[in-house]
């Protein structure tokens, strides 16, 4: 598995956050820090501008020969998380 993509989510409600995104398979795999927190945040699902934004990341990837077709694929599908990641730990 490659390194995860990720970025500071600076319009996020709460102030600031890192966000972090892995693929797993057929399925994305969603991870938030907000500043100041300790721990990740793996149950808060990403709002619509996160995933606009993981979307430039990947063309800037897929631009440069970095990238498979599927991940692009499975964004633009807003493709599932690991097993219902939003309904539990996640860990």
């Amino acid at each position: 598995m490659r390194r995860p993509i990720g970025w500071i989510d600076k319009e996020w409600e709460g102030g600031k956050r890192e966000v972090r995104v892995t693929f797993h398979g057929h399925t994305i795999k969603w991870q938030f820090l907000p500043d100041g927190a300790e721990d990740w945040d793996y149950t808060t699902p990403p709002t619509e501008e996160n995933w606009h934004q993981l979307e430039q990341k990947l063309a800037d990837l897929w631009q440069r020969g970095h990238l498979c077709k599927n991940e692009m694929e499975m964004a633009k599908r807003r493709c599932p998380p690991p097993n219902d990641q939003y309904n539990s730990n996640g860990k």
